[in-house]
């Protein structure tokens, strides 16, 4: 079997970064797996802006059972689409660059196409398999409607309006649809597009909690002061609104006026803008801020902290829980983080926090200090996100789409205009 999907520059042999987000990181351990235990192909088409007018496709690396290559696709495309100044098509906008990935798949003939994630340039992906019959699985690594409408600012409305329906495209065009959690499934069959059950899957992210917790000692001076005895506090979050670092701020300044003896600490990157500058200014006097941590830096962390805490706005699957189950540190969640039917489910509704309220919050936290969790949710946790289970789970799914294909039927593209008088 041939799998198509996106890849990620940090993914490569010659990237110098690590992989950031679940997306790339699930790419990374996915494809290692197929190389490793299959006898199947992983095929990678990585995108890149470009100032060239001209949509170029190369390939830039190739191993045995995989191959990667590189769409460079000028910037101009994301505008038209982002700052649109009225909805159009986007079948029509994308119209070039889509038709250079439907010759690229008739070239390597695909047996499956899988969409990690979703955006404008996976959406190229998904039309691109419509037009060529080759059916796609789609895995909501998160639900980009959603997160576009926290950052509906950096949008024109009708650029949102265009987004949100390539996302319902995504359900209309895909043969099957991988949800991480029953939460997230439910959210976004209420919120974007409604799918039969037996077109959608639920199929964690893979986890190595045993490799993640033994892969440090837990050196616990080289991040805090070995002589104050406080309550650590920790959270691992990118600096995005998303991730509600507003809530942190307001319950370690609310912990301070109290006299708690606590200690808050972030693993975070506040970016250096004059925007922010005040932001910045209180944040680093009420919490200790680590700039980032490679894999053995956030072992390090979870084991030093007494607790975790995430304050997600909206937040599908977050790895900081399982980091935190690999090393037996508590974490709380808010009621917006795909883990709750876990925690719910498994006796640890009191870690479920609605950090709206800080005085509430910070009570519960007080309750909880010290406390374990939940063996059960530990249990539950690690076991769903195994990764022999995950990567079979999915194999699984990619043979069902590509042997049945009468169940699963291609939707047949419409003729779209000329591009012509668009770019």
């Amino acid at each position: 079997m041939i799998i198509l999907s996106n890849g990620y520059p940090t993914n490569m042999p010659n990237s110098e970064e690590v992989s950031q987000g679940g997306p790339a990181n699930f790419a990374r351990l996915f494809s290692s797996h197929i190389v490793a235990a299959t006898p199947h192909k992983w095929i990678g088409v990585m995108f890149y802006g470009s100032k060239s007018k001209d949509v170029r496709l190369n390939k830039c690396f190739s191993f045995p059972q995989r191959d990667y290559f590189k769409l460079y696709l000028p910037k101009r495309y994301f505008r038209l689409i982002t700052r649109a100044e009225k909805f159009e098509d986007p079948s029509i906008i994308l119209r070039k660059p889509t038709k250079r990935l439907v010759s690229f798949i008739k070239k390597e003939k695909p047996d499956v196409v899988f969409l990690n994630g979703f955006g404008i340039l996976n959406w190229m992906l998904l039309k691109a398999a419509e037009e060529t019959g080759v059916p796609v699985v789609i895995q909501h690594a998160g639900i980009w409607t959603k997160e576009l409408r926290l950052h509906k600012h950096l949008y024109s409305r009708a650029g949102l309006k265009i987004m949100e329906q390539m996302e319902k495209d995504s359900t209309k065009l895909s043969s099957i649809e991988v949800f991480l959690n029953t939460w997230s499934r439910d959210y976004y069959q209420k919120h974007v597009a409604h799918n039969s059950e037996s077109k959608t899957s639920i199929i964690p992210l893979p986890f190595n909690f045993d490799f993640f917790a033994d892969i440090s000692k837990a050196q616990k001076k080289s991040i805090l002061n070995p002589a104050q005895k406080a309550f650590k506090i920790g959270t691992i979050a990118r600096w995005d609104r998303i991730k509600n670092h507003n809530a942190i701020l307001s319950l370690a300044k609310n912990a301070r006026k109290k006299g708690l003896a606590w200690q808050f600490y972030a693993v975070t990157q506040i970016p250096e803008v004059k925007q922010l500058k005040n932001k910045k200014r209180a944040y680093e006097k009420n919490i200790k801020v680590i700039r980032s941590l490679d894999r053995v830096g956030i072992s390090d962390f979870c084991h030093a902290m007494d607790m975790l805490i995430l304050p997600s706005l909206f937040d599908v699957s977050p790895t900081v829980v399982l980091e935190a189950i690999s090393t037996g540190t508590p974490v709380a969640v808010s009621p917006n983080v795909g883990y709750v039917d876990d925690f719910r489910k498994n006796g640890a509704e009191a870690w479920v926090i609605d950090f709206k309220n800080t005085k509430k919050a910070l009570n519960r936290i007080k309750k909880l200090a010290m406390s374990p969790m939940p063996k059960a949710l530990q249990k539950e946790i690690k076991s769903k996100h195994e990764h022999a289970r995950v990567f079979s789970a999915y194999l699984g799914l990619f043979d069902k789409v590509t042997s049945e294909k009468d169940i699963f039927p291609v939707i047949q593209p419409r003729a779209v205009p000329s591009l012509e008088s668009i770019i």
